[in-house]
């Protein structure tokens, strides 16, 4: 976790997580940053990527 954009935020946080990978025909492509309450709010979408997921999880679980 670094921090970054939160598109949703619209704003820099201090701490931001990739929640989307944007692909293009040519050229590079982009990741989408969201702060971790906008991560989680996105992460619970049907549609959103399973990676999303592990890694909220991952961060989520306990150290040990």
């Amino acid at each position: 976790m670094s921090g970054g954009y939160c598109l949703p935020c619209e704003r820099w946080r201090e701490a931001t997580v990739v929640v989307a990978v944007v692909e293009v025909n040519s050229g590079p492509g982009r990741v989408v940053e969201a702060c971790l309450p906008h991560a989680r709010e996105y992460a619970a979408y049907p549609l959103a990527p399973q990676w999303l997921r592990d890694e909220l999880a991952a961060l989520d679980a306990p150290e040990g």
